[in-house]
């Protein structure tokens, strides 16, 4: 199972770019959802990837960005390769689950950003702003574990 490996071992831009090759509808919806340029699209799916990764390695309740989550949203719509790169890349499937007060969110979503660091560097604010989060929207806050 490959959630016993540190997350900064595993190439998550390779992961990206393979899975935007198995399913290059995903570069029309994610550049739509995140209004992004297409040439955009994998570092942003690059960042949907280390948050799994985080997940996949942490086993706590996570939270991303509402940027991250857009682009998450478009990644899970494509439900036979989600559900394949979940199992291939960190063993099982990682769910996603709608919902969860603003406050518990904003603690999972410190909670990213310090193994994000931790792992990975600093985030890139683009893409991990908190602030980000649009008033209507019908998902709310979102969480994984």
């Amino acid at each position: 199972m490959h959630n016993e490996l540190e997350p900064n071992l595993i190439d998550h831009s390779r992961l990206a770019n393979e899975v935007l090759q198995a399913n290059p509808i995903l570069v029309k919806k994610i550049s739509e959802a995140n209004e992004v340029a297409d040439a955009r699209v994998a570092i942003v799916l690059t960042e949907v990837i280390r948050f799994l990764n985080l997940i996949a390695f942490s086993e706590q309740v996570l939270s991303p960005s509402p940027f991250v989550d857009r682009a998450w949203h478009e990644f899970i719509l494509c439900t036979r390769s989600y559900w394949r790169f979940c199992q291939e890349t960190f063993g099982r499937m990682i769910h996603h689950s709608p919902g969860g007060s603003a406050d518990t969110n904003d603690r999972q979503l410190d909670r990213t950003l310090e193994l994000y660091r931790q792992h990975f560097g600093t985030p890139d604010p683009r893409i991990w702003d908190r602030e980000d989060r649009p008033e209507d929207s019908e998902c709310g806050s979102c969480e994984s574990q």
